[in-house]
């Protein structure tokens, strides 16, 4: 941000201050950026000249007095542009308490929008700078060279298990499996972060703070690397970026050239599972269209904090303008709206794919698993319906007439009404089910013995995979009335215990197809009757265990 040049009179209050929160950090190299931060958080980067009139900004001096602080080359209107222009980042005291000085101290619980909060365990600096030495012997050649051999022998690990990880993706695990892995992702989820927070010491930066977040009510270590806004060079900040996914795949590296070593056991499997694991996320994290590693590689890269909101905001803009009449933004890149788009589409396909994958486990826990999805979805409407305010608010301070917005807004109505009138669907019930003796039964939990399935409900039988469900066999619900049973628990989630040990409601089938079934495994129960996207929400609603005089019902999905 450089000087900006005459503009209307600020509506601050003068003299004005700076909050409690807010600092003015220097940069870590020569030429380098300030930085304004609330709360250790970066707002806006700031030019040398800009950082002496936030530091002149005292509450007590006039713009006036400023001006003739810092030398005849500046006019009052000067510092109030500077003053207005950062005034929406909230860096400025809001008059509420004047006897306050000095910045306040980190909180040790932050919300952070939409679906994060933060809690701070400690100042990892101290630690971090006494890993340094250790970090510069890795960024050595023969560092690199050894980096290189261990991703090489990972490969060839990759190749030798090669079969085997189809069946562990695609087949129930031992309980002991999936306590190894989940240990191990707990810990390498740390030195993840951790691999953040060495390559800012590395450089000259320091971290904050590290702690355990919810992102997205998953739970989740962070280590606070904002201070990297203050490196002079891109690739600096990148490499930053980078370390944390660069350690996952050393150490799904060392996971799978280690399993080539170990005898078939639940240990080799978690190995090779937790090397897998590694792996996909270290590629995740470089999807540059979710608030991601590779997204704050690729911010630094093009050098344009905010990068997201600001790509998501000239999307809005472009789309307020040509649909609701709004003035147009004129764009310094062409390419923001773009990157918004693909932003925009990538965060609705994620929350798709996790409601594919996520939901029905969840809901098939009976009212816990039922409240758990009820708690998330109310979250999701309540950030879509801001947004929704937020854009037409935007458009209507833009100029938009309002007979535009309202007719945009009633066609979206109409449209939506007619969506959930039109759209057929086929009820779908994620349910389990058993095989012996050559005798089918089709099995839901007592807790969750979800709608009643009807003779002739077509069924696809599938594997119990953690990630692959592959398709075994086809049935069909016999006409036998269903009974109470025991099932083994690998009926409703991918872990084989000895044993059945899980009251469920029992329904005959009759076997059309399949061969080699295992004697338990999924199945999703196809409804013969067709109904509209609205009924069949509804009739999810009606029957779930949380409306009121239900003790539960069947979790569904929809086919169109």
């Amino acid at each position: 941000m450089s000087r900006p040049g005459r503009t209307a009179h600020s509506e601050l209050a003068w003299p004005v201050r700076l909050a409690p929160s807010a600092s003015i950090d220097v940069p870590l190299q020569e030429g380098g950026p300030w930085i304004v931060a609330i709360n250790g958080v970066p707002k806006a980067r700031v030019s040398s000249d800009v950082a002496r009139v936030l530091n002149a900004v005292n509450g007590h001096l006039q713009a006036a007095q400023i001006a003739e602080l810092l030398g005849p080359a500046w006019t009052p209107a000067d510092v109030e542009g500077i003053v207005r222009q950062l005034a929406p980042t909230g860096i400025f005291d809001d008059g509420g308490d004047r006897n306050r000085t000095g910045p306040a101290e980190t909180r040790l619980i932050q919300f952070r929008p939409p679906f994060t909060v933060q809690f701070t365990l400690f100042n990892p600096a101290r630690l971090l700078e006494a890993m340094r030495p250790g970090v510069a012997a890795v960024m050595r050649p023969a560092g690199a060279i050894a980096a290189l051999l261990l991703l090489l022998f990972g490969l060839i690990g990759v190749f030798i298990a090669g079969p085997g990880m189809w069946r562990l993706l695609s087949t129930p695990l031992p309980l002991e499996a999936y306590v190894y892995v989940v240990v191990a992702m707990f810990v390498s989820t740390l030195l993840h972060e951790l691999g953040h927070g060495m390559a800012l010491t590395y450089f000259g930066g320091t971290p904050r703070r590290i702690g355990i977040m919810l992102f997205y009510l998953s739970p989740a270590f962070f280590c606070d690397v904002t201070d990297g806004w203050r490196l002079t060079s891109g690739k600096q900040r990148m490499m930053v970026a980078l370390a944390g996914p660069l350690v996952h795949v050393f150490l799904g590296s060392i996971a799978m050239a280690a399993q080539v070593l170990l005898p078939e056991s639940s240990v080799k499997d978690a190995a090779v599972l937790y090397g897998m694991i590694c792996y996909a996320v270290a590629v995740l994290n470089l999807f540059p269209f979710i608030k991601l590693d590779g997204y704050v590689a690729l911010m630094s890269a093009v050098d344009i904090p905010h990068l997201r909101k600001k790509s998501i905001d000239a999307l809005a803009d472009v789309v307020s303008s040509r649909i609701l009449g709004s003035r147009p933004t004129p764009l310094n890149q062409p390419l923001l709206p773009w990157f918004g788009l693909a932003s925009f589409v990538s965060g609705i396909a994620f929350m798709v794919i996790g409601y594919q994958r996520l939901v029905p486990v969840f809901l098939q826990l009976g009212f816990a698993g039922h409240l758990i999805v009820f708690v998330v979805l109310c979250l999701l409407l309540v950030m879509v319906a801001k947004s929704v305010v937020r854009f037409f608010s935007m458009a209507s301070r833009n100029g938009s007439p309002a007979w535009r917005r309202v007719l945009v807004v009633s066609a979206g109505a109409l449209a939506a009404a007619a969506l959930l009138a039109l759209i057929s669907v086929r009820p779908v019930t994620v349910a389990g089910y058993t095989y012996s003796g050559g005798e089918l039964r089709v099995v839901a939990p007592l807790q969750d013995s979800g709608r009643a399935f009807v003779p002739g409900d077509h069924v696809t039988l599938q594997s119990q995979g953690m990630i692959i469900h592959e398709n075994l066999g086809r049935a069909t619900i016999g006409n036998q009335p269903p009974s109470n049973a025991m099932a083994a628990l690998d009926t409703i989630a991918p872990v084989a215990l000895a044993g059945n040990n899980l009251p469920v409601r029992a329904y005959p089938s009759e076997l059309d197809s399949g061969i080699n079934l295992s004697p338990s495994g999924r199945a999703e129960v196809t409804s013969q009757q067709e109904t509209s996207l609205g009924e069949w929400l509804w009739d999810a609603a009606v029957n779930s265990p949380l409306w009121p005089g239900q003790a539960g019902q069947a979790t569904s999905g929809g086919k169109s």
